[in-house]
């Protein structure tokens, strides 16, 4: 790590800040004239800001448009003023108001993550994704068989981790009230508990013996195939994303080309998936979580990667993990709201999915 002196991160400092505010390259004026940096060091000389500047850009933190142009921050000199310089400030009092909406109950754990990821998008003002549990360490919790017409049912399957799997299915003939709870039965006592993965391999002819009325049989076995049927149908991973819009307020982000190749990284479920599981994979324990910017980015397939940002911690009930959630942002984000929020956001979503 190459070592700075103090009047070099200061400076360093006020031009990463003033371009996140401004987006606009930051002069030597600019710089000569900052209050923070004149408390510190006293009155600084154009020339001893110009050759300050000079050496941040060979140390390759920060840039020159063109040579009339300020100076603005490389990917380099975000991670530096990042993991160096940046310390997460205090939630506020109107933040945590927000933070307050995701509170139980909830229905299951992605209706709590929608509601997790849209009240982080709005407290960032910037795209906010999160992925589900997955379904290979997710188990049945309870299954349920109701008539909805005379000879129609539907099969309801609820996990631990809280999915929630509807089928409708016809029936040949109208069944009885107690032939409906044997069956319902059954399936509890058979499926209840086992992982979704077992589920998907398990076979009906070696757990069925105990049914010895031909018609219970029969409907079992279509209960069993509605059940084979959901569990297929969870994916094994799905990415919950709100804010998109949210992106277009970027000047990064104005001219549509730009916007577009942002929102086809968004809507790619296997790079915002490898996004969540680097950040995941990196976060070190009791940290505010994990940052990759620009070219840290693993999304081999969007060249558009290189400008962003994102800032992931992962979230859970307990000591067990359960995802990854974060923002994804210009490179030019303002680190030290994500940095604040992410975290405070993954504990607030603690407490929900610890009421299920």
């Amino acid at each position: 790590m190459v070592e700075l002196k103090p009047r070099q991160k200061a400076i360093l400092a006020c031009v990463v800040e003033r371009y996140v505010r401004f987006a606009e390259p930051v002069g030597s004026a600019m710089v000569s004239l900052d209050p923070l940096l004149g408390a510190q060091f006293g009155s600084l000389s154009g020339a001893t800001v110009r050759n300050e500047l000079a050496e941040l850009e060979q140390l390759g933190f920060l840039t020159q448009p063109h040579t009339s142009a300020g100076r603005v921050p490389t990917d380099a000199g975000y991670r530096f003023y990042v993991r160096e310089m940046l310390a997460p400030r205090e939630v506020s009092a109107g933040e945590h108001a927000q933070l307050e909406r995701v509170a139980p109950p909830a229905a299951s754990v992605e209706d709590a993550l929608k509601e997790a990821v849209q009240v982080l998008a709005r407290l960032t003002g910037y795209p906010a994704l999160a992925s589900l549990p997955s379904a290979t360490s997710d188990n049945v919790q309870w299954l349920q068989l109701n008539p909805v017409a005379l000879r129609r049912l539907v099969l309801v399957l609820v996990t631990s981790q809280g999915r929630i799997e509807h089928r409708l299915f016809d029936v040949g003939d109208e069944v009885a009230t107690s032939r409906l709870e044997t069956v319902v039965r059954f399936l509890n006592e058979t499926l209840g508990g086992h992982p979704l993965s077992q589920v998907r391999t398990l076979d009906f002819s070696t757990v069925s013996a105990g049914l010895h009325d031909e018609t219970t049989l029969k409907l079992a076995a279509r209960a069993w195939e509605m059940v084979r049927d959901s569990v297929a149908d969870i994916a094994d991973e799905k990415i919950v994303v709100q804010g998109l819009i949210t992106l277009l307020d970027e000047p990064e982000f104005s001219h549509i080309g730009s916007a577009r190749a942002a929102m086809r990284l968004l809507e790619d479920e296997v790079a915002l998936g490898d996004l969540l599981r680097h950040a995941r994979m990196n976060q070190h324990k009791g940290s505010a979580g994990s940052v990759s910017i620009g070219g840290e980015l693993v999304a081999p397939d969007h060249p558009s990667a290189k400008t962003f940002s994102f800032v992931g911690i992962s979230y859970g009930a307990g000591d067990e993990v359960f995802g990854a959630l974060g923002v994804l942002g210009p490179a030019r984000m303002r680190y030290g709201d994500a940095l604040t929020l992410v975290p405070a956001l993954a504990a607030r979503l603690q407490l929900t999915l610890e009421s299920f």
